[in-house]
């Protein structure tokens, strides 16, 4: 008996090493592969330049709306110039999805068994979206996929200063992560309301503004300009679709002007995120936070003119650990796998010298498949509202407690 406990405690150490081994490998065999080549030319020179001129006047010299990165690029540029530089950068998503795998299964062990839950960190780590947007393509998503996810845990759990700041980094990293900032907004405002105490409140607002001025001061990054940084994204390229095969890539097209949709966008947008949010009216345990940052994840994506199609990398680690805890969610875990995988492919084909064999490609690139491929992404995300936060009931929920302490 004692021999098959030993066996049982080694199973999972020794399985969820190999699933990083594995993935780490998986990572490192792309990496070498050309991704997005203006990408990858934009970063390397973000850390050359942090390098050269230092935070202090960066800003002087060059722009980026990314700025907490700036501060994971700038050793970087330090260390390494030339090829070297640039394969560094390229691969700087690897470290940030190896730490996602370790999360996600302890989150995923907080609803199932230990060797069930090793299944969160298989759904990540062998995701080959994921693949595609990060060693290959030569983006950082994972990094703010892992704040935005420790952002919410800190909300379930009641420590609100904790939530607060990591929801502004997760901001400061890619502001379409700043959607993080809404449920921790409602959690904080009901533990205010059972507790009869503004401290949630107070922690979560203040921690969120030392964050910025920790990050934003010695770039010399005011919040006006970081808003107007954050803004020109968009301006920037004012396309129904940016190769997102969400509703206006499947009923408009991709890369049309979208002066005639974009208000009706950003009306849906309002929607649908205010709709992603009712479920915390009834459960605020941590099924039910996962499901509405997946489902802010999903209207962000689906609703609004002008979204990239990597803006979907944070639902497939939102998924990891709830597909974990339910065969149905797993099932639709692997369409929606599928689907931005393809979306990858698409994008690498369009718009870099990556290339798929000519059949395949020309099938992948054509209007029906987008159509296809849109539609199959959307169903699936119905079936997911459908299916969360209703169907699934954690063994231990977590919920927001009117005594939890508020940092």
């Amino acid at each position: 008996m004692t021999a098959r406990i030993n066996l049982r405690a080694w199973i999972v150490p020794v399985a969820l090493a190999v699933l990083l081994l594995g993935g780490l490998a998986i990572r490192l065999a792309v990496l070498p592969i050309p991704g997005h080549y203006g990408d990858s030319v934009v970063t390397t020179r973000w850390a050359e330049n942090m390098a050269r001129y230092g935070p202090w006047h960066f800003y002087e010299h060059d722009g980026a709306v990314y700025p907490a990165l700036l501060y994971v690029y700038w050793p970087l540029g330090v260390l390494f110039d030339g090829e070297t530089l640039a394969r560094v950068v390229k691969g700087l998503s690897i470290p940030f999805d190896l730490e996602l795998g370790v999360v996600v299964y302890f989150v995923a062990r907080r609803m199932v068994g230990p060797i069930r839950a090793l299944i969160a960190p298989a759904v990540y780590l062998l995701n080959p979206g994921v693949i595609l947007a990060g060693p290959l393509w030569g983006q950082i998503d994972a990094a703010g996929a892992l704040v935005y996810l420790l952002a919410l845990l800190a909300a379930v759990g009641g420590r609100f200063g904790l939530a607060g700041g990591l929801g502004m980094l997760a901001t400061l990293i890619k502001p379409q992560f700043g959607l993080a900032a809404l449920p921790i907004g409602i959690l904080a405002i009901v533990a205010w309301y059972r507790s009869g105490k503004i401290g949630p409140l107070l922690w979560t607002f203040n921690a969120a503004i030392v964050t910025y001025l920790a990050v934003a001061i010695p770039l010399r990054l005011d919040p006006v300009s970081f808003v107007s940084r954050a803004a020109g994204v968009a301006v920037d390229k004012p396309y129904t679709s940016a190769n997102a095969p969400n509703l206006w890539g499947v009923l408009v097209g991709y890369k049309l002007p979208d002066a005639h949709y974009v208000v009706i966008g950003g009306v849906l947008l309002a929607l649908g995120l205010a709709a992603s949010l009712i479920p915390l009216r009834f459960r605020r345990d941590l099924v039910s936070v996962l499901a509405v940052g997946l489902f802010l994840v999903l209207a962000f994506y689906l609703l609004p003119t002008r979204i990239h199609e990597r803006y979907l990398f944070p639902a497939i680690a939102l998924l990891a650990p709830l597909a974990a805890a339910s065969w149905r969610v797993f099932g639709a875990t692997v369409v929606m796998t599928v689907v931005f995988a393809l979306t990858m492919l698409y994008a690498l084909a369009d718009t870099t010298s990556f290339k798929l064999p000519p059949g395949i490609e020309t099938v992948l690139l054509s209007r029906t498949a987008v159509i296809w491929i849109g539609m199959t992404l959307m169903a699936t995300a119905v079936a997911l509202v459908i299916l969360l936060p209703w169907r699934i009931s954690p063994p231990e929920p977590i919920a927001v407690e009117a005594s939890a302490p508020p940092g």
